[in-house]
């Protein structure tokens, strides 16, 4: 009995930490979260221009405060393959963001590590299909 009882605490303990890393530091939502903030206060030129999809979220970008911070993030909108899509909110204007998901390894694919793969702000009210930004 107490061996049965062990075995169900520790299946506890690990379902408990799954799915905080998961939700917790390991979600696409921290990863989008605090990979922005850190692209906003750095002002990083080389990494804006690579990211964004058109001058106007550029621009944008560079005219944020250094303090600016992301938020309002939403789950996932949609995707295709190993891109994802989803949309934050900084400086009081939504930002269209599609992020990468890397599974590279056996860890990957249980927790898997995703990074900004490109931005915009929509400025014609249109946004490109994940299958024209991203290649077969």
């Amino acid at each position: 009995m107490k061996r049965i009882s062990a075995i169900m605490v520790v299946i506890v303990i690990m379902f408990a930490g799954f799915i905080y890393l998961r939700i917790g530091p390991l979600s696409s939502t921290h990863a989008l979260d605090s990979q922005l903030d850190n692209l906003i206060q750095n002002h990083d030129k080389a990494a804006i221009q690579a990211l964004a999809l058109d001058q106007e979220t550029v621009e944008y970008l560079f005219e944020l405060p250094n303090d600016s911070k992301v938020s309002r993030t939403s789950d996932f909108q949609g995707g295709y393959k190993n891109v994802s899509y989803k949309v934050t909110s900084v400086g009081g204007s939504k930002i269209h963001v599609y992020m990468k998901e890397d599974h590279k390894s056996m860890v990957h694919k249980l927790f898997p590590r995703w990074t900004l793969y490109k931005l915009t702000i929509g400025p014609n009210g249109t946004l490109p299909s994940i299958r024209d930004i991203y290649p077969d």
